[in-house]
Order: C-alpha cells, then structure tokens, then sequence
C-alpha cells in the first residue's frame, strides 16, 4: 500500500480507524459496525482517505467532500483552516485531541512539511498493542486483538 493512502485529509491516521481495522481485522467487530450503523456489512468498508474508491465510508465525511470540492489534498492548503475559521476542521480536532490526544494540526504541519513516512511510522507505532504487537485503533481502551488493555 502506498503510504499516502493511509493519512486522511484531515491529517487521521487512517490505518487506526475503526472502520479501516474491522474490514482487516474482525468480520465479526465489522457486522457489528453494520448493525450500529444500520447499513450492509460491505458498506463498512474503507481503503484509507488517500485512495477512495466509490464504496469507501470514507466519501461520506464532510472534511472530504469539502476537500474535494475545493480541490484540495489536505486541509492546510484552505484559507479557513489557516484562518481557523473552518467550523468542521475544529470539531474534528477537538474530538480527537480531546478522546485520542491525537493532534491533527500537528499531523497536518507534518505532511506540509514532506514528513509522511515519519507521520506514519510514528502514527503505525502508536496504534500498536504493546502486547501483541497488532494494529489497535485511536480512542480504544483495550486492544481488539488480544483484549488488553492499552
């Protein structure tokens, strides 16, 4: 896979992302998804931000469908992410700083910079159960490989 297609294009690592890693990792976890979202198990399907393909969940994101009627990749090439006026960037950074201490202007400064691997090799690391050594997904408590604790 190439690295580009796993970084969203609000700066989410999306191999941690829970619809990313059921469709990998677990049918089970996945049909449970479905149920949850009352859709079919297929739809609970994703290849990452950076490589959408029509049946992607990914498409139904309000960051992506901004991006791509702006015809931008990231967030940080928009004047209202620069402005911070941008209302829809700054619920999704609150939400992930606040449950994931994920910091998603950070992540963004990163790609700007040309620093994908390293936003990756980092982002791959720290979604990794330290005892099994499996990816995990970002606001969990306990791995979904092993049940442990993280």
């Amino acid at each position: 896979m190439n690295s580009v297609e796993l970084v969203g294009n609000c700066g989410l690592y999306c191999g941690a992302c829970t619809i990313y890693r059921a469709e990998r990792d677990d049918q089970g976890w996945r049909g449970k998804l479905a149920e949850k979202f009352n859709c079919t198990i297929e739809q609970v399907s994703c290849n990452g931000c950076g490589a959408l393909t029509a049946n992607c969940w990914g498409n139904g994101c309000k960051i992506v469908k901004c991006a791509r009627a702006k015809g931008y990749n990231y967030c940080y090439e928009c004047e209202e992410y620069k402005d911070n006026s941008c209302e829809k960037f700054a619920n999704l950074y609150n939400r992930y700083l606040e449950n994931s201490r994920i910091d998603l202007r950070n992540n963004l400064a990163m790609i700007q910079e040309c620093k994908i691997d390293e936003l990756l090799a980092r982002s791959s690391e720290r979604f990794k159960c330290k005892y099994c050594l499996k990816p995990t997904v970002a606001g969990a408590k306990t791995c979904h490989h092993c049940n442990r604790e993280l």
